[in-house]
């Protein structure tokens, strides 16, 4: 069994290749779908790439701390951004922020790339650092997704891992927290295939 820190290491390299490679992979508007937030609200970004969704929260008046394990993309995020939010290089499944400190956490396109342990210590440390009655959103591949490739965990040729997810699992991790909204989404791409994913949003009761 090959040591789950140094295949961490291995993924954080392969992602900070990736960052240094494409300065912005991923363009358009960040969504939040059927997540409502108030003004004023503090809103945690895990695994916040090139700011996408932390756009998308500053859009929406929410004071944002993005975090990801990607040095460089946390130095993207800061040149972009600037003192309009706050960006940490930090890991998803060991937070340095105080029990009860965000009223949102959003999880776009990130438990795909943990292993069942951070997986686990992941969701742990969401439902820590929310405050009782805060929301998390997660968006991430379903397991009918071009992608997939007929199996539920690859690794790519950037050295990226995937794992992906039917809409009863994701909302099985979160057990215990009440689910305001939750769907499959489809999306035909232009050149035939179809792109899958689980949207949820999801309400910690205590």
């Amino acid at each position: 069994m090959r040591d789950g820190g140094r295949c961490r290491e291995e993924q954080r390299e392969s992602w900070d290749r990736f960052y240094s490679e494409n300065k912005r992979p991923w363009r358009g508007v960040g969504k939040l779908p059927g997540l409502e937030v108030s003004e004023g609200d503090r809103a945690l970004d895990i695994g916040c790439g090139n700011g996408k969704t932390a756009s998308a929260l500053i859009q929406a008046g929410v004071s944002v701390t993005g975090i990801d394990f990607s040095p460089n993309a946390i130095h993207y995020c800061e040149q972009s951004f600037g003192d309009r939010a706050k960006f940490i290089t930090c890991d998803s499944s060991s937070l340095t922020f105080p029990d009860s400190s965000f009223e949102i956490v959003t999880l776009v396109h990130v438990l795909e790339h943990l292993d069942d342990k951070q997986l686990s210590d992941t969701v742990s440390e969401v439902s820590r650092v929310l405050v009782p009655g805060g929301k998390v959103l997660v968006r991430a591949f379903e397991v009918s997704d071009m992608r997939a490739g007929g199996s539920d965990s690859n690794v790519r040729g950037n050295g990226i891992s995937y794992r992906y997810f039917t809409e009863e699992q994701i909302l099985s991790l979160f057990d215990g927290f009440e689910v305001i909204h939750s769907d499959t989404v489809s999306e035909k791409m232009r050149f035939g295939g179809v792109r899958v994913r689980v949207e949820a949003v999801l309400r910690k009761l205590s």
